[in-house]
């Protein structure tokens, strides 16, 4: 399994079936070169793997997105030194085994299915305020992929349309809002120094972008996760909840739940959702 995130560059062997993680090791993201990194990180797990388990049937990719699955290539918006960067292919030829491509969000919403403890969870919505935002939809158990496998997607949709500029040069989005590196940036100063202000600011937006997505897909399960959440606790939720509750009024929707899923499931654990049940990978 592998995560390719802004911050880290993680890869390990896991079994699909149950989720248990063999074998692990991360680094952290390099801003050049971070192929040769991740090509080293592979290498140095496949030859740490245990020698009473059969060997990894297939590789699952979690990649902050944008991606495209068909090209099989993924340009991470804080990962500058790809763009439409072949990782799949590369991957596939390093190890020579299937592999599977999916984002963060999109593992870890599978994840979370096959191995989670959030009674409920076949139909839901997965939001991680990180870095960067990432975001997914999981319907009837079946991860949506949309037309390059980044349905789901609320990382750029307005939530303020006077907002400020977002890295994809449009104004008030989401990811300019409520990730943790366009609001560090904001403040020239780390999350946890945030001003209630902020706080709840950051909370009226993520409430907006949960109740339009609560409309569009017909979700009333959202899990939350991410640093600028634990970051910002409990204050931030109850405004997100507010928020929400002041703009999802359709009764089809009642009973809407936001929730903070407490059994941390691990990153190399969700990829290997990606992957269908087997052995390890």
């Amino acid at each position: 399994m592998v995560v390719v995130d802004p911050g880290r560059l993680a890869v390990g062997i896991v079994d699909v079936a149950t989720g248990t993680v063999l074998v692990r090791d991360r680094i952290g993201a390099p801003t050049r070169e971070v192929w040769r990194a991740l090509e080293q990180l592979v290498l140095r797990v496949l030859a740490a793997g245990p020698a009473d388990a059969p060997g990894p049937s297939a590789v699952a990719i979690a990649c902050a997105g944008p991606i495209d699955e068909t090209a099989g290539s993924v340009s991470p918006e804080l990962v500058p030194a790809w763009s439409a960067f072949p990782l799949q292919a590369r991957l596939a030829e390093l190890t020579g085994l299937p592999t599977h491509l999916g984002t963060i969000a999109g593992a870890l919403a599978a994840g979370e299915h096959r191995y989670g403890d959030v009674p409920g969870t076949s139909t839901h919505f997965t939001l991680i305020l990180d870095q960067s935002i990432e975001s997914a939809c999981l319907i009837d158990g079946v991860r949506l992929r949309g037309a390059h496998g980044n349905a789901g997607s609320l990382a750029h949709t307005v939530v303020d349309p006077g907002g400020p500029t977002c890295v994809c040069g449009a104004a008030g989005c989401l990811a300019s809002l409520a990730s943790a590196s366009a609001l560090e940036a904001e403040m020239n100063r780390p999350l946890r120094r945030a001003t209630p202000s902020i706080v709840e600011r950051t909370g009226i937006m993520v409430g907006r972008a949960i109740a339009s997505a609560a409309a569009v897909f017909d979700v009333s399960t959202f899990l939350l996760s991410g640093s600028v959440v634990d970051t910002f606790g409990d204050a931030m939720m109850a405004t997100v909840r507010r928020e929400v509750g002041d703009r999802s009024r359709l009764g089809h929707l009642d009973g809407l739940r936001i929730i903070e899923p407490s059994g941390f499931l691990r990153p190399l654990q969700a990829a290997a959702a990606l992957v269908p049940d087997g052995g390890p990978g």
